[in-house]
């Protein structure tokens, strides 16, 4: 069990993370989104110790990895904006982790290079945005860390690499009961893939669910009006997330009878459920006045 116990986190005068708490299960799968700026990156540098804390702890098994230093080992991130090692080869970089995690798999990662035609002579630098990327959940998978902190992992990858990167990593969680926690601000390929969503905002994760716990309670409606104006309904309760027209589609986070029955007063044209998505939700979450206009 990984706990993240009321981390807090100060960078310059700017307060970045506030009293963040959560934990994260064996084999859990875990989507961090958020607006650009939010912290996410931050908030992984956190739990990795590229960081320190101004307050809160990381434990693992109820123990600080603080105190035991040797934890450390149990989770892996790699961050692609403080590299020293551009300059070596994909094998030079594997010994290095295979000196710096006990369970690191050489053998492995030279099949997994192999598999993809990565040559291990070839410099990191050299690698394309996508290559690397791959190169880099390569090296998470190979280093047997039960925590791997994934930033923006489909980040430049092709559709079929892409496919084949969430096929790798699917495996090592069902095989080896591995977690993951991943920021992704490709929402479509990020959906299918994780079991709950924390939802970083303004310094506090202010949501924290499973998205089928969502669809049970919400409603996405599309709802064809008999005029143009935004009845003040849709505004108080719901979020109003595209207009074309007397057309609307309308997110209703708690959506009860009552509110069903001041819907149908309206006495739409038509009204009809749409699925959720986490993009929906998303933008029912992080979206401003500003972030947008409605044209009506």
């Amino acid at each position: 069990m990984l706990t993240i116990n009321q981390l807090n986190k100060q960078i310059g005068q700017q307060t970045i993370l506030e009293d963040i708490t959560f934990e994260q299960t064996p084999g859990e799968i875990i989507g961090l989104v958020g607006r650009n700026g939010a912290g996410k990156s931050t908030l992984l540098k956190c739990i990795a110790s590229h960081y320190l804390l101004d307050d809160g702890q990381i434990l693992i098994n109820g123990e600080s990895i603080e105190t035991n230093l040797a934890l450390k080992t149990q989770i892996f991130y790699l961050d692609e904006d403080h590299l020293f090692f551009k300059n070596l080869s994909l094998n030079q970089i594997g010994q290095f982790y295979e000196a710096a995690y006990p369970q690191f798999d050489m053998s492995q990662m030279m099949a997994l290079l192999a598999e993809y035609y990565l040559m291990d002579n070839q410099q990191y630098q050299q690698l394309s945005k996508g290559m690397r990327g791959l190169f880099n959940i390569i090296l998470a998978i190979s280093s047997h860390a039960p925590y791997l902190l994934l930033d923006e992992p489909f980040d430049g990858l092709d559709v079929v690499v892409c496919k084949n990167v969430i096929r790798l990593l699917l495996d090592q969680v069902s095989e080896n009961q591995r977690s993951l926690l991943i920021t992704s601000h490709n929402l479509v390929m990020l959906e299918p893939l994780i079991d709950r969503t924390l939802i970083l905002k303004e310094r506090h994760i202010i949501q924290d669910y499973r998205l089928e716990t969502v669809r049970q309670n919400a409603r996405k409606l599309q709802i064809v009006l008999k005029t143009n104006q935004v009845p003040s309904l849709f505004k108080a309760d719901g979020r109003i997330l595209n207009i074309s027209g007397r057309v609307m589609v309308v997110y209703f986070a708690d959506y009860t009878d009552e509110l069903a029955g001041k819907i149908a007063a309206l006495d739409p044209v038509l009204c009809e459920s749409l699925p959720i998505t986490l993009a929906d939700i998303f933008e029912a979450n992080l979206t401003n006045e500003q972030d947008y206009q409605v044209f009506v």
